[in-house]
């Protein structure tokens, strides 16, 4: 798939400006380099991505004033029957992000993929708690990751997530960036709240699902280790 198609259509509805695409388009490699240095840290395939124009950003309605924006997640969707796991990257932070970010933000990402085809392919499919504060998703988002440690060679980069990520990504710069080139500039924003981050999935959908069978005998190992 390609993975500029939905940023393409923004400029095609005159929704993103095309030099901002075009900046997005050459800052790509970035992020390419990014998933590259996941796959040989992991020893494993990243999963299909895409970039998406729209920024989400959520608000807590009982927490008056405080939002978040989501650069990335991990997004799984029923298609043909089965589930379509895409990690989908926001294209404000490749637009603004640093390179290090954008190796901590893929790194992150694949340890919820890791998690969710451990999840799923486990059938234990069960439905979370409902966030309904930015902390409390924060807290859960920590708790749906596989430890970078356990899946990654790389000390460098399982030190560089670490850092970025306390619970949530920490990157005031690119916060203030994006507030300044894309929120201030009434570029496409969708206000989402933490309860809305969350897809329904049938059981007819997840059996029929064939996972990487690498990312499995990951799974397989990490339960292993995981074992008294």
């Amino acid at each position: 798939m390609d993975p500029l198609i939905l940023l393409d259509q923004a400029v095609a509805q005159e929704k993103v400006p095309r030099a901002l695409a075009k900046k997005v388009r050459l800052r790509m490699k970035y992020l390419q380099a990014a998933v590259e240095r996941v796959e040989k840290a992991s020893g494993l395939r990243y999963p299909p991505y895409y970039v998406e124009p729209t920024l989400p950003v959520s608000k807590s309605g009982s927490e008056y004033g405080q939002m978040g924006v989501l650069f990335a997640r991990v997004v799984p969707a029923a298609v043909n029957g089965s589930v379509l796991i895409l990690v989908q990257f926001t294209a404000a932070l490749i637009a603004f992000g640093t390179k290090g970010t954008m190796d901590a933000v893929a790194a992150h990402e694949f340890t919820h993929y890791v998690d969710l085809v451990r999840k799923l392919s486990t059938t234990n499919v069960t439905s979370d708690e409902t966030a309904t504060t930015l902390y409390e998703a924060a807290f859960a988002d920590a708790e749906r990751v596989v430890p970078p440690k356990l899946i990654f060679a790389d000390k460098a980069l399982v030190s560089l997530v670490s850092r970025k990520f306390k619970n949530e990504l920490s990157d005031e710069a690119l916060n203030k960036k994006v507030g300044a080139a894309w929120i201030a500039k009434n570029l496409p924003v969708r206000l989402v709240g933490p309860e809305e981050n969350r897809v329904s999935l049938s059981m007819e959908a997840v059996a029929a699902t064939r996972f990487d069978p690498a990312v499995l005998a990951k799974v397989a190992e990490l339960k292993k280790k995981a074992s008294p």
